[in-house]
Parts: structure tokens; C-alpha cells; sequence
């Protein structure tokens, strides 16, 4: 069986999303589609404009068979952890033949080229990144730095955009793996992935969010999305749609009752941040406002986001890297197809997965193992619920089901 994983965010699902799903199962020929996506918050550290459950039945109604949720530490993270996370995930399923990605450059043998290289840095590298940080800048700018005096500005050109970057995310786990998964790269149609503007074609999903966030309507985004994605935006009360800045509250109250230790501790709380977080809190009116106060050129606004709701979670690096380090890892069901339910049956006669496939979340869990990672995507769905539907129990963790299309 040729089953293709994917790592998506499908925020929304919309039609270069489509375009990269037919292509990959044209090329590779794919029997099986595993989509890995990202749960109620998303890498870049913002609320997902529709939950988990509601991206996962449009993604299983436009052809994906089987969607598996990246847990919350993974999700929410730089691009390097949340590509570690989806690619082991789709390695401990043990029945991935390969994984596809978009890419604005679309040349595998390129991207696999830079992949190699920052896979296995050797202390020449390292030095580089190190004395382009000391010079303030972002470590996304001081790689790419680093990468041209090292390699030249061919091999550093394939960090200088969104998809690209997260492939060679992708790459550089499957090189470290030494994983027998073939990977594939879906040169990317239509417009880039920072752009802001509708278009006819293919539009970004950050255009597509922000035409619905400005005008609470549908008409000027029906062209850019399927009619699966429309059907169930039209039930979508747009009340419910967040931002950041529907989360200051809880950022204020978070950050003003906790230590400066304890927010230091916090995962992406690095070299001061929490003295920062602490002095601009006060002064600021809203998330925008104390991003703008928080961010440098060292810090982008992604970094500060993420910081921000890794302390709203209470994500701390002792955890987190104890997670890496215990290999904890699971496959938690959103939504599957008949083909992905056989799939499920296979991979259950077969034996082939070492990681848990989770199809509900029960009590017991909290005696496993996993219960260190699993706590996050629960705690950061009961948030998520509350501010979005002032409900946290109908698409509870501990009580949704997956979404079923037979």
C-alpha cells in the first residue's frame, strides 16, 4: 500500500491547499493520504481561525483519508520541532512510504543539499550562526548568513522562504532518522505565503483570514477556497473567530501573577524575554500593542507570539526537552475516510507502528507516559473552547470524537 504523509496546518483549507493534494497523489501515485496537522494553535503561535475538529472533517471531505493531530509542544513551536514532530510521527506509523511538502523552490535535490548541511553542523557552522546572533540578528538571518559564507547563497537561498524552510525542516529529520521514506516536493502554485492580497487563483490562507476577520463575510473568499470549506464556514459564527488580541486578558493575568523565575523557565523565554514580557505588560492596551514593545530585530513578531502562549500554557523547557528525550510521541485521530479506517485495520494486523494510535482520551491516560505531552493539547483546546465558544466541554478533548465520511 503507497500511503503519502503530509504536514499541514490547513488554516483554512483552501485551494493551493487542494492543488498540493491532487499533485501529490498524481505524482506519487498514492493509495493512502495521512495528513499530520496542527491542533487548535498554530507554528506560528496564533489561534486556529476554525478548531481541529472542523479543519480535519474538510480536509477528510477534500481527500485526505486519514488526519492525525501534532501534539500541542510540536504545533506551537519553531520550525525545526514542529517538522521533528510530524516526521516522527509519520515514521512511527510505520507504514508511510513517503511524505510530500510544498515548496516555493520545488527543487528536492537542492533543498536535500542545505538539509545535509544543517542536519550535521560541524563547529565551523556553528561559529558562523554564532557570530551572525552576536551581530542582533534573528537566528532565521543569522542562519541564512552563516549558510552563504559557509556554502554560498545557492545553498543558503533555500532558507529565505516559508515553505522552503519547513522542508528543509522535513529533510533534515528524515536525514537524521536515516528514514527509508521517500520525500517529495510540490513546487508551490499561486500566491506567496506572506501575501495579503485575494487573488483569482490561489490566495494565501493569512489573505483568506484576514479578508473574513475585516468583513465577517464570505463572498470575497468563496473563488479562493473549496466548496467543502465554504459549506462549513457558513455555519461558522465569526463571534467565535480569534485573534491574539482576544487572548490579552489572560496574557496580563498569566504574566503578571508569575515570577520572574518561573517565567523564565518558559520554553521560548530566552536570553532576558521575561524581563521584557514583565515591563511591556503593563504598558501595553492590547496583543498587537505588546508584541510591537516586546519584538526586535533579534526577536521577530512569531518568536514573541509563540513566547506568549507557551506562558498562557505553561510550556517550560525542563518539559519539553524531556519529552524529546523520553521519545514520547503519539498518533491522535481528528478524522478518517474508509480508506483510512482500512488503513488503521492494517497498521493494527500488521503491527507496524511504535507509537500509540489514539482514538479518545480517557482519565487512564493520565497514569501513561504520555500524559506529559498529551496534557498541553488538552489544556490548550479547553482555552481555545472557552474564548471561542464560552464552552469548554462540546469539543473537549476528553469527550470529541473523530470526524467519520464513509
Amino acid at each position: 500500500m503507497n500511503v503519502i504523509g503530509i504536514v499541514a496546518e490547513y488554516n483554512p483549507f483552501h485551494k493551493g491547499h487542494l492543488y498540493h493534494l491532487e499533485e501529490t497523489k498524481k505524482r506519487g501515485q498514492a493509495d493512502c493520504i495521512v495528513a499530520v496537522m496542527s491542533g487548535n494553535f498554530t507554528q506560528r503561535g496564533e489561534p486556529a481561525m476554525i478548531n481541529k475538529w472542523k479543519r480535519a472533517e474538510i480536509a477528510i471531505k477534500n481527500g485526505v483519508d486519514l488526519v492525525i493531530e501534532l501534539p500541542f509542544a510540536f504545533a506551537c513551536n519553531n520550525a525545526e520541532y514542529f517538522a521533528r514532530g510530524a516526521i516522527k510521527i509519520f515514521e512511527g506509523l510505520g507504514c508511510i512510504s513517503k511524505f510530500s511538502f510544498g515548496s516555493e523552490k520545488g527543487n528536492l535535490e537542492e533543498l536535500i543539499k542545505t538539509a545535509r548541511v544543517l542536519a550535521f553542523e560541524d563547529n565551523d557552522f556553528k561559529l558562523l550562526i554564532k557570530k551572525y546572533s552576536n551581530k542582533g540578528l534573528s537566528y532565521p538571518k543569522a542562519r541564512y548568513e552563516a549558510l552563504c559564507e559557509y556554502r554560498g547563497s545557492e545553498v543558503a537561498s533555500a532558507v529565505m522562504h516559508p515553505n522552503n524552510i519547513l522542508g528543509v525542516e522535513y529533510l533534515k529529520e528524515w536525514l537524521r532518522l536515516n528514514s527509508k521514506m521517500e520525500p517529495m516536493a510540490v513546487k508551490r502554485k499561486g500566491s506567496g505565503y506572506h501575501d495579503l492580497e485575494l487573488h483569482d487563483e490561489i490566495s494565501s490562507a493569512s489573505a483568506i483570514r484576514q479578508s473574513i476577520d475585516k468583513n465577517r463575510g464570505l463572498n470575497q473568499i468563496k473563488h479562493t477556497v473549496p466548496l467543502s470549506t465554504i459549506k462549513v464556514l457558513e455555519d461558522f459564527d465569526f463571534n467565535s473567530f480569534l485573534t491574539l488580541n482576544d487572548l490579552f486578558e489572560l496574557f496580563v493575568y498569566k504574566i503578571l501573577s508569575t515570577d520572574r523565575d518561573e517565567l523564565e523557565s518558559i520554553l521560548s523565554a530566552t536570553e532576558g524575554l521575561e524581563n521584557r514580557l514583565k515591563k511591556s505588560i503593563i504598558k501595553s492596551k492590547n496583543t498587537d500593542d505588546l508584541i510591537r514593545k516586546i519584538k526586535t530585530k533579534r526577536y521577530t513578531s512569531t518568536r514573541v507570539q509563540r513566547l506568549l502562549i507557551h506562558t498562557l500554557i505553561g510550556l517550560k523547557k525542563e518539559d519539553f526537552f524531556d519529552i524529546l528525550n523520553s521519545k514520547i510521541l503519539y498518533a491522535r485521530i481528528l478524522g478518517l475516510s474508509k480508506k483510512g479506517s482500512d488503513l488503521l485495520a492494517l497498521i493494527n494486523k500488521q503491527g507496524c507502528s511504535t507509537i500509540p494510535i489514539l482514538n479518545k482520551i480517557t482519565k487512564e491516560i493520565e497514569k501513561d507516559e504520555i500524559w506529559k505531552l498529551i496534557k498541553y493539547d488538552i489544556l490548550s483546546s479547553d482555552i481555545y473552547n472557552l474564548l471561542s465558544l464560552k464552552d469548554t466541554y462540546t469539543y473537549s478533548d476528553l469527550v470529541q470524537k473523530p470526524f467519520i465520511y464513509f
